[in-house]
């Protein structure tokens, strides 16, 4: 999430929704309810090839799949949200971060998905910004609704609907690989927000367009913990629409854990994300270089500490700079930069280790080079071995094969550079769920 501007200041005349009493603008505390962040899709930037809807012209690379964005032209998106704590109420929060010109989202709507497109009957509510239906945001920025009264558990599929009446001819900004199935209506066919059968909204997308987060409005004690990564992260292996990415395993212990439902699990990783600022261009040319946002140096702030609630973040960063010959000490010196940030917001760091990729081919060769895993084995002593970071997670051990270390143990990994569901389970079975809440959770 950037900075977040509130809705008063952005707020479009239109007419205003009649208001429930609702929670307060405070995050959650130990010893008070509040906010606390349930479910992110971090923004990439402005994309030239991505993972997309299913009606744009599309390429294959080595069976990564690869389409053309598609500008939004007058019509209604239907994004699909997870929160993965529970809480009474939600707000939502829109991005702009990536627009250049201004976007107005209108007849903004949250309600509970049935199945596809389709809502469950009388869920559909209305969200408003300062009491205004609609809101336009200015480029650069985001905004948040106001809330709106929804109890919500662990996975519940919450359907964010709202029309965008422009007519842009350039990429929106979006998360491009949701792992989830969200839904538009054709260019030109205008709001269909508020319906919820959810015949409109024909076009299917894998990415989730504007909607950057959803909060949820939990009771005293809970926190949340952010995991700054990228596809190591979010894996493009792993099962769609069926939230089997590591984070959603972690969180599925911690809800088997006493007093680990109190802690909320916040997906802040970005798909080709590098640790260091600065990407470094050439094997893939200008095209694919650049598509996964600010490094981790650069997006601290915007994506784990302004989390509501948080009080611990993962880094999970650096494969993605070793394939591109970064060196071990540039990525160690990343690290101490976060860490450093995390520190000074009150936060606990905790280092995952980099899985092997030796066994990576095609487009993802660099990955297997010798001297990227020589780069990698180096900085995985340091996280562990250095005492920079306040817990550890080897999610290398956890996941190599003993007889190559270099390479993920048989059936983990159908490219030897993601992991699959079986790999993804294997890394949040690596995490000591005592230890995390214990960094991350109050006591």
């Amino acid at each position: 999430m950037a900075t977040a501007l509130a809705g008063a200041v952005l707020a479009t005349p239109g007419t205003a929704a009649a208001a429930e009493p609702a929670p307060g603008p405070a995050p959650v505390t130990c010893s008070s309810a509040g906010w606390v962040g349930a479910w992110a899709a971090v923004p990439g930037g402005p994309q030239r090839f991505v993972q997309e809807d299913t009606n744009g012209p599309s390429i294959n690379v080595d069976g990564y799949p690869l389409t053309l964005p598609r500008a939004i032209a007058n019509e209604s998106l239907r994004m699909i949200t997870t929160p993965e704590t529970s809480g009474t109420a939600v707000r939502v929060h829109l991005s702009n971060r990536y627009g250049t010109d201004p976007i107005t989202f209108a007849n903004v709507h949250v309600g509970r998905q049935q199945s596809g497109s389709s809502l469950v009957p009388g869920s559909n509510k209305p969200l408003t910004f300062s009491g205004a239906d609609k809101v336009t945001v200015p480029p650069g920025q985001d905004v948040v609704s106001d809330p709106v009264a929804i109890t919500v558990a662990p996975f519940d599929k919450l359907a964010v609907s709202f029309h965008v009446p422009q007519v842009f001819h350039s990429a929106p900004t979006y998360h491009w690989d949701g792992n989830h199935t969200s839904y538009l209506s054709p260019p030109l066919s205008g709001d269909h927000a508020a319906e919820e059968n959810g015949n409109a909204f024909g076009d299917r997308t894998s990415s989730i367009y504007y909607v950057d987060a959803v909060d949820v409005y939990a009771p005293a004690g809970t926190s949340a913990v952010a995991v700054l990564g990228d596809s190591f992260t979010n894996s493009v292996a792993t099962t769609a629409d069926a939230d089997r990415r590591w984070p959603d395993f972690l969180t599925r212990r911690l809800q088997a854990t006493p007093g680990g439902s109190r802690l909320s699990v916040v997906d802040s990783a970005i798909s080709f994300n590098f640790a260091s600022p600065g990407i470094r261009p050439g094997i893939l040319g200008p095209n694919l270089v650049g598509i996964g946002g600010p490094s981790g140096v650069e997006r601290f702030r915007a994506d784990v500490a302004s989390v509501p609630g948080v009080r611990a973040v993962v880094v999970v960063l650096g494969m993605n700079d070793l394939a591109f010959f970064a060196s071990a000490d540039e990525v160690i010196d990343a690290y101490r930069q976060i860490v450093d940030q995390a520190h000074r917001a009150g936060l606990k760091a905790i280092g995952g280790t980099l899985t092997p990729t030796a066994g990576a081919e095609g487009v993802a060769f660099t990955y297997g080079l010798p001297g990227a895993q020589a780069n990698r084995k180096q900085v995985n002593d340091f996280v562990r071995n250095s005492g920079l970071f306040d817990g550890v997670v080897d999610f290398a051990a956890a996941v190599s094969d003993p007889n190559q270390p270099d390479h993920w143990a048989p059936g983990l990994s159908p490219d030897n550079v993601h992991p699959n569901d079986q790999g993804a389970e294997r890394e949040a079975n690596a995490i000591d769920v005592a230890q995390l809440q214990d960094l991350a959770g109050c006591h």
